[in-house]
């Protein structure tokens, strides 16, 4: 798996991660928020043979303890401003103690700012995630442990590694 250099963030409650964990790491985020966004994200990283992946967060305060393959993003329009999304994943995984916070993550930055970077001799400046920006879905930088076997073990965030990436 390639990831994609962008992921998702969404808060989810920790009952929904269990039923998810019993029903073997598969599930459906479902938001009431339309992600077109997240929808056009999707399809350009499978147009270069990417992975998008989610990273979840819950508890209080909220961190991020799982993430997961993003396999399909829909979104239905009811009536006038009532919309559906519904994310479905796969493959879900522990996040390590070390990257829990939600700081530990940066809004992906506009293409000026990459471009920018990419041409011109300047420090590279990030805003990191908070509870606000969380809501209802956070467009972030996909962090380095995300597509590494060895920092996705079996069992949940208690069996992940407690000191970073072995």
């Amino acid at each position: 798996m390639r990831p994609a250099p962008y992921c998702l963030c969404a808060p989810v409650t920790e009952k929904a991660i269990e039923n998810v964990r019993a029903n073997g790491g598969a599930g459906a985020y479902k938001d009431t928020h339309p992600w077109y966004l997240a929808q056009e994200m999707l399809a350009q990283a499978r147009s270069r043979d990417e992975t998008l992946v989610v990273l979840f967060a819950s508890g209080q305060p909220e961190e991020f303890g799982w993430w997961a393959q993003i396999e399909d993003i829909d979104v239905e329009a009811f009536h006038r401003g009532t919309w559906e999304t519904r994310c479905a994943f796969s493959g879900l995984r522990p996040v390590a103690e070390i990257f829990r916070p939600l700081d530990s993550v940066a809004l992906y930055p506009g293409v000026e700012q990459l471009r920018r970077e990419a041409i011109e001799p300047v420090t590279q400046h990030r805003q990191y995630l908070n509870r606000t920006l969380l809501r209802p879905y956070a467009i972030a930088e996909t962090p380095p442990y995300v597509g590494r076997e060895e920092a996705a073990p079996e069992g949940g965030p208690e069996d992940a590694p407690k000191s970073g990436i072995s």
